[in-house]
């Protein structure tokens, strides 16, 4: 893993961790891939996201390349544009599903895909030495015309209306607001928008994917068909269904997978989860001839897997769901869609009825996650902690100053037991 860049691109509390001086760098680095680019450029709406995207922007320009700012839009709408324009790259200011005070820098090629590792470790070597046009030869800024694309474009993804049915939709104060209640109310639902805020200081302030609660009870109180639930860039999708009961990623995936199989369209059988798609999960795909191919955990690693593969589909269960047939990433707002299609059809809890093992996840805040995982004590206790449970997984988060630990169980004892065991080793490392 290089120095800036993480699982989902470059992530820090802005002002401090995330710096103007990053987000130019970055921009200017990307002269440096290729000459003179052509970059399309989304925010999502915090407060900082603006500084930021300007800061990346100028970098840009400074090195001869050429801005399409495309203001605050969801992720998957900058992959979306950057194939629809023609661009070189895509950049996302967005710190994703963290809290307001962080942002991020994540990055699109031309095919509207992820930069690769290499890719990225390209570009950081370019970033102490920048590359700068002539003075009349620096790159303009200019708006990213008909913005409202992506929302026909999502309409299009559509194969049948929503006439007579209820949905609620949380947009985590971020960029689904501008977007997903829109869609919905044009293809005839009766919709309940809840947290469409714009201040940019509250974004995913208890609400969004981050806070499934919040939409399972506000579902209950509306008497709503089912309920969605995005993060700040909307690239996830957690859902309730009609009985206000949650409807993770992991349960998502296999609605989708056994759909596709359904109808002729998931080749090879196959459907692509990590290392915490649940273990219920696997044996239901498994019970309809699905078999499901695990990469480690970052969405960027299951759709790298999905174009190696050929697969239809692929997710995380925290709600990233890349379906291959629409989009090259995950699009929480097209998941909606196309889930809300099912749903008319069908309710949401029978679709996802299925059974899960019970699973703990905790997370430590940390001064460095790579001493942490290396501490003998914290490998011994990983070693007594799969004793316990069937899984346990210890990781550095990618996004945040935090190792992560996943255990899952036949009992919510057993998981709960092996994840503190691992914990309480950690706090001590710490001490």
């Amino acid at each position: 893993m290089s120095a800036h860049f993480g699982t989902d691109g470059i992530r820090g509390v802005a002002g401090s961790e995330l710096t103007a001086r990053t987000a130019f760098s970055l921009g200017n680095a990307l002269c440096r891939l290729k000459p003179r680019p052509l970059v399309v450029l989304g925010r999502d709406t915090r407060v900082s996201s603006d500084m930021l995207a300007l800061s990346l922007a100028a970098g840009v320009a400074a090195g001869g390349g050429e801005v399409l700012d495309g203001g605050v839009l969801p992720t998957a709408a900058v992959a979306y544009f950057v194939r629809k324009e023609g661009a070189d790259f895509g950049a996302v200011v967005s710190a994703s599903h963290n809290p307001p005070e962080f942002n991020g820098l994540k990055v699109f090629g031309a095919d509207g895909c992820k930069l690769s590792e290499r890719q990225e470790e390209r570009a950081e070597r370019c970033f102490d030495e920048y590359a700068f046009a002539p003075p009349l030869a620096c790159g303009r800024c200019r708006p990213l015309a008909r913005r409202a694309d992506y929302a026909d474009f999502l309409l299009s993804c559509a194969e049948a209306p929503l006439a007579g049915k209820k949905f609620v939709l949380d947009c985590a104060n971020g960029a689904a607001g501008a977007f997903a209640p829109r869609v919905f109310r044009r293809l005839g639902a009766e919709v309940i928008a809840l947290h469409c805020g714009r201040s940019g200081k509250d974004v995913n302030e208890r609400c969004g994917a981050l806070h499934p609660e919040r939409i399972c009870r506000a579902v209950r109180e509306a008497g709503a068909d089912a309920g969605f639930c995005y993060d700040g860039d909307a690239d996830r999708l957690i859902a309730a269904d009609e009985n206000g009961e949650l409807v993770d990623g992991d349960k998502i995936l296999c609605i989708f997978a056994k759909e596709l199989k359904s109808r002729g369209r998931l080749p090879h059988n196959l459907a692509v989860g990590t290392a915490h798609t649940n273990t219920g999960a696997e044996c239901e795909l498994a019970a309809h001839g699905i078999t499901l191919h695990r990469t480690d955990v970052g969405d960027k690693y299951v759709a790298a897997h999905m174009r190696r593969s050929g697969a239809a589909v692929g997710g995380e269960q925290s709600g990233h769901i890349i379906l291959a047939g629409y989009s090259t990433t995950g699009d929480g707002i097209l998941s909606s869609v196309k889930l809300a299609e099912l749903v008319s059809r069908k309710k949401l809890s029978v679709l996802a009825k299925m059974r899960l093992l019970p699973q703990y996840n905790v997370s430590v805040k940390v001064k460095d996650k790579v001493r942490v995982l290396g501490n003998e004590g914290v490998q011994a206790a990983s070693g007594e902690a799969e004793k316990l449970a069937e899984r346990v997984v210890v990781r550095a988060s990618g996004t945040e100053p935090v190792v992560r630990i996943f255990a899952e169980a036949e009992s919510m004892r057993a998981a709960r037991e092996a994840a503190e065991l691992v914990r309480r080793a950690i706090a001590k490392s710490e001490e």
